[in-house]
């Protein structure tokens, strides 16, 4: 194992050491670019003093607060709340959606259930698990959802957006309940503004390129505490509903939010502040006076330790447990039991990918609730606040597969722009340490008010701004420039070791500054990409994810090898203080990429991470050695036939003769690429762009592609009930030859046909986009030619031997020599196989046939200098 996981002896690293000595690596310039790849993404370094290889045991504890006088901030406050409750309980105006908003809604665990009598027994359901959407705001950012219980069955957990109400039902509450109440409470009038129906507002929201913009109505003060119950009475007294429809719209409860006021209520722990600062809380929200009464209120309290001397703060994994048994005041054994790696209640969130620092995330349950009842308790720090930005299923700025594999000037935009906030941060951004609890609001002046500062201290390391922002830039410029070095090599960055590098990577640079991915998806990628060790007796603190460590045998999937069953498990773990990559394999003669003989990405896994697509599809959509950007090279381009072509095949079952005979003069095509060897025998299948066949079969085959695909490549008229501008049915094209070019009785190949003699310069010219020389480089939007296998098989020869100019010039002579023993071939220009428009200049001196003064368009066609076009149709005897 030691080829994929390096036995190296330990050296521990400070994170001041790590930042300071990668800052050394870079400083020493692309000479020793991988060894600074090495030592950021997999922590093996060469120890200059003994000149041998050795591995980081990265310790971010020795930043323990060891002096009594360091100077921490404590402060207290109040985040956001949560209140349930019949009626709206707010005392003001409510902005709400006209009708139903069909997708604003609960999405996402709010750590608490609801109590659900369903089929005679209490089920405890998940809130974002019942039907609910958005009602409307108050106050600053304040929402209402209201949510409809009955609508749920043990089925809705299934469903991808169990939370959804139909259409019907939408309709029907608002029709039936919503709307006869405002107009109850607010008159004919207001009634009148609002959309009769669900459907008619429907209509009126679609915008015409796509999209709605659901209409909002503000609902004066006066109504709002009446409105819940008016729609109630408005269902009841309907003798014209089902008992069903009247039971279930009638039977709904609202959740009021308060959110996002963290720092605006900031306090010192104590109980007087507490007090004062609560009611401006309450005042603040615009909540009811009797608020607190009428509903079952839930309250998110913090404490906030920051440096006095704005350095970085980070809480400690060891100190889980303590931080719990204080804020709860819960027995010992109670807090071990709900912070220990695989309780169901306890997810652990790694700080920048270090396994000494992290915060956590707690459902305490009811054992472990303590005095205070509280039902969700989390600790993390404010350092991912300078790249908050929620987009999806990510709360952070975050890179994607597919800018890493597109992108053609590294760094990609994304990491350029992490990188300058992390730059910007370590000039003026320390970070902070919370802990948040959330209890019923009766606890809300109680909770936190006595805390252990000792523990406090107990709990964190310290570290200075520059050193914390600076290992996060080591550890971005790594998997940064490892993505940069891979797109230097066309063909082999697309080797599947390669392929689950990029991918780790990206799921890496989002987990810098964000709690990385752990789904199923993103625990293969953790199988493939870490070290592995057995399951049996590891330390569940290490293990990269919560799994079991039984000696049992993994369950085996249908590709295991029958050699590998019965091996002891094997887990994947992180043994060197932080997230660092299994050994990679970095030469001068292919693209980075994880050594071979391990796990990589396949499967449903690697779809997951590349978009949908298999292996092939990522080679056919990004392996693209010659094709730039379009803004590179700006083109015109009118596609033709949108098809991706698949490479000849020789159904004979004979040998096919050999078109070139290039080995004969002494060449030979390049090898495939390589890096240093030592692993390359693991391998049980060559490569993917491995090149098995000699330079003739190359081309010969290169050759009998290219004319069937230019065949299949020919144009159509517009309009999809005109024939074919090629008087040639699927079969003849698609197993067409050199003979359809070197055929002059056009009326037996073409309805309409521009031509004209042309000189061998102008041959060449057109032969030039064809088969393009060493170094050209074409748009990425070109799609004519992209989409054909010839062309991208070309391109990535000219990649694979672009230091051995005489074979390609060989090549390049030779397939043009081909191609002047044909009578006729396209007028091929930059942008397409097939010019077919006579309106620019350059189509002047063609003849067309059959002739048309109107000069529509029609295939133009290069004869030889000295050809003539045949049009009497030979007639059969």
């Amino acid at each position: 194992m030691a080829n994929l996981y390096n036995n190296l002896d330990p050296h521990t690293f400070s994170v001041n050491q790590f930042a300071r000595h990668g800052r050394y690596l870079l400083s020493l310039g692309d000479e020793e670019q991988a060894q600074f790849i090495q030592f950021a993404v997999t922590g093996e370094f060469c120890d200059n003093s003994e000149e041998e290889k050795k591995q980081v045991f990265l310790d971010p504890t020795l930043n323990r607060i060891n002096d009594p006088n360091y100077p921490l901030d404590i402060a207290r406050d109040y985040d956001s709340a949560l209140g349930f409750a019949d009626d709206i309980l707010v005392n003001g105006s409510i902005t709400v959606y006209a009708v139903p908003h069909p997708t604003f809604a609960l999405t996402s665990s709010i750590h608490m259930k609801y109590p659900l009598l369903y089929r005679d027994a209490i089920k405890m359901v998940e809130y974002h698990h019942i039907p609910n959407y958005e009602l409307g705001t108050f106050g600053d950012r304040c929402h209402i959802n209201v949510f409809f219980p009955l609508l749920w069955d043990s089925d809705r957990s299934k469903h991808q957006h169990p939370h959804r109400l139909s259409v019907e039902q939408r309709a029907f509450w608002y029709e039936r309940g919503f709307r006869p109440a405002i107009r109850t409470l607010l008159g004919d009038r207001v009634a009148s503004e609002w959309p009769a129906t669900l459907e008619t507002e429907r209509i009126r929201a679609r915008k015409s390129r796509g999209g709605f913009a659901w209409a909002t109505k503000t609902i004066q003060q006066d109504a709002v505490r009446e409105l819940a119950e008016q729609i109630r009475q408005e269902l009841e007294n309907d003798p014209f509903l089902d008992d069903g429809d009247a039971r279930w719209a009638g039977n709904f409860f609202f959740l009021h939010t308060i959110r996002g006021v963290k720092h605006r209520h900031y306090h010192r722990v104590d109980a007087e502040s507490a007090e004062h600062f609560l009611t401006e809380f309450l005042t603040e929200a615009q909540l009811s006076p009797d608020a607190v009464t009428a509903g079952d209120w839930y309250i998110d309290v913090g404490i906030e330790v920051s440096s006095s001397v704005g350095d970085c703060v980070q809480w400690m994994t060891a100190s889980h447990s303590d931080l719990v048994q204080q804020a709860l005041r819960i027995p010992e054994e109670h807090a071990n039991r709900i912070t220990r790696i695989g309780s169901s209640k306890y997810s652990r969130d790694l700080s920048s990918h270090l396994t000494a620092l992290s915060g956590f995330r707690i459902v305490p349950g009811a054992q472990a609730q303590g005095e205070f009842e509280a039902t969700y308790i989390q600790a993390y720090t404010t350092d991912k606040s300078v790249v908050y930005n929620p987009e999806g299923r990510h709360h952070a700025k975050f890179l994607t597969t597919k800018e890493a594999l597109s992108c053609q000037d590294h760094p990609t935009q994304t990491i350029g722009g992490i990188y300058s906030i992390y730059a910007g941060a370590r000039d003026a951004n320390s970070s902070s340490a919370r802990l948040e609890v959330r209890i019923p609001f009766r606890f809300a002046t109680d909770v936190l008010l006595e805390f252990d500062s000792d523990v406090i201290r107990r709990s964190v390391c310290v570290f200075a701004r520059e050193d914390w922002w600076d290992f996060r830039i080591i550890r971005l410029m790594g998997f940064s420039q490892a993505i940069s070095l891979q797109s230097l090599f066309p063909l082999s960055r697309f080797q599947p070791e390669a392929l689950t590098l990029t991918a780790a990577c990206v799921w890496l640079i989002n987990g810098l500054h964000a709690r990385p991915d752990d789904g199923p998806a993103s625990r293969k990628l953790m199988d493939a990409i870490l070290p592995l060790t057995e399951a049996a007796g590891a330390d569940r603190n290490v293990i990269a994810y919560n799994t079991s460590t039984r000696e049992a045998e993994q369950e085996e999937e249908e590709e295991e090898e029958e050699e590998d069953r019965g091996l002891p498990r094997r887990v994947p773990y992180n043994p060197y203080g932080c997230v660092f990559l299994r050994r990679v394999a970095i030469t001068e003669q292919a693209a980075p990429r994880l050594r071979i003989g391990g796990s990589v990405l396949s499967g449903s896994s690697f779809e997951f991470w590349y978009n949908g697509m298999t292996l092939a599809q990522v080679q056919a959509q990004y392996q693209s050695a010659g094709i730039v950007p379009r803004e590179v090279v700006a083109q015109t381009r009118f596609l033709t036939n949108r098809a991706k072509l698949a490479p000849h095949v020789n159904h004979t079952g004979q040998p096919e003769p050999q078109l070139f005979h290039l080995a004969a003069q002494g060449h030979a095509l390049a090898p495939p690429p390589a890096d240093d060897g030592s692993d390359v025998d693991d391998r049980s299948s060559p490569p993917p762009g491995a090149h098995l066949d000699n330079i003739d079969t190359f081309l010969s085959t290169l050759w009998r592609t290219f004319v069937r695909e230019l065949t299949l490549k020919s144009p159509n008229p517009h309009g999809n009930t005109k024939a074919s501008y090629l008087k040639l049915d699927k079969v003849e094209r698609q197993s067409a030859t050199d003979d359809l070019y070197k055929n002059l009785h056009f009326p037996q190949i073409f309805t309409d046909v521009y031509y004209k003699n042309a000189s061998r310069d102008e041959w060449r010219t057109s032969f030039n986009w064809l088969f393009p020389d060493k170094d050209f480089k074409t748009s990425a939007a070109i799609q004519n030619y992209k989409q054909c296998s010839y062309y991208k098989r070309w391109m990535e020869f000219l990649a694979a031997n672009s230091g051995d100019a005489e074979l390609i010039k060989a090549s390049r002579d030779e397939l043009f020599k081909r191609i002047r023993e044909w009578s006729w071939m396209p007028s091929s220009q930059s942008d397409r196989m097939w010019m077919t428009s006579a309106k620019k200049a350059s189509g002047n001196s063609y003849i067309r046939w059959p002739r048309d003064d109107a000069r529509p368009p029609a295939p133009f066609i290069l004869l030889k200098s000295h050809s003539d076009p045949i049009f009497v149709v030979p007639q059969d005897n």
